[in-house]
């Protein structure tokens, strides 16, 4: 077992840490803010997360004295698998030093929660590689006419415009800043969100992060990937004498599963969602 030799440091309050812990994942998961999250869809117990699907209603121009035509909606379910516990341990040897001018425990901990973050942006990222629908033009970097064909794509498979995101890689944010549309944008008011996106274009916001490959870039309505949480970030501790008194063995973990959503709709292939697209590299 790989021990830390570290400074004996005064307790730190379960609470305190969780906050930084939390604090912590929301900051460095990119991409967990731009797919669906039905977690409170989850069960106890239960491998999967199970939640509603439907169709939708159609209008009309209903006649003067002539009956509407009465339509019913068919609910469905789809299921969500919950197979990736993602987890960090570590223990600190309170014996090596009493004189860090860090706490390292709170340290520790808000860097496993970055692992955690990044971790499950990785598990995006797989997903939305594995349903994307290719683009037609091949571009190793983004240009302003694919991500309109992009766009157009999704807008023709029934997306939500408003629900539309764009996720690329560091090395293509060169591209999008060679896009005289997105750097105008930006010159006129458009500020950076907190939630890490780099501006926006075309109403979509922009996403940067460094789990996606360089020449890959993605876009995405928002309900094209599902997220849930069987069980959200959690810390566990015991304590382990045979590395000191007071030493104490801490693991951070999280459960939780990926899913592509509409799948082989609106006349894409078998295992494709109609509302992920990629680059064709």
């Amino acid at each position: 077992m790989a021990v830390t030799g570290n400074a004996a440091l005064v307790a730190t309050k379960q609470d305190i840490i969780s906050a930084l812990v939390q604090r912590e994942l929301i900051s460095k998961s990119i991409l967990a803010g731009t797919v669906l999250d039905v977690s409170r869809f989850a069960i106890k117990g239960s491998k999967t997360i199970s939640f509603p699907k439907a169709g939708s209603f159609t209008a009309e121009d209903r006649a003067t004295g002539v009956q509407a035509t009465i339509q019913n909606l068919t609910f469905a379910t789809d299921a969500l698998a919950v197979d990736q516990n993602a987890t960090v341990s570590w223990l600190i040897d309170p014996q090596d030093s009493i004189e860090s001018a860090i706490d390292v425990d709170a340290e520790y901990a808000v860097r496993a929660a970055a692992a955690l973050g990044l971790f499950l942006d990785e598990k995006i990222q797989t997903e939305l590689e594995a349903v994307a629908v290719a683009t037609t033009t091949v571009a190793a970097t983004i240009t302003d006419a694919v991500i309109l064909e992009m766009r157009s794509a999704l807008l023709r498979r029934k997306a939500d415009p408003r629900m539309l995101r764009l996720s690329i890689s560091p090395e293509q944010e060169a591209g999008m800043l060679a896009i005289n549309k997105f750097t105008l944008v930006e010159q006129y008011g458009s500020a950076v969100v907190a939630s890490g996106a780099l501006g926006f274009i075309y109403g979509m916001p922009v996403f940067v992060t460094p789990v996606i490959s360089s020449a890959q870039y993605y876009m995405y309505e928002q309900s094209g990937i599902a997220m849930g949480f069987q069980r959200g970030l959690t810390m566990g501790e015991r304590a382990a004498p045979e590395y000191g008194s007071t030493a104490m063995l801490k693991t951070l973990d999280q459960k939780f599963g990926i899913k592509g959503m509409q799948i082989a709709q609106q006349g894409v292939g078998a295992g494709l969602s109609a509302l992920v697209v990629k680059d064709n590299n």
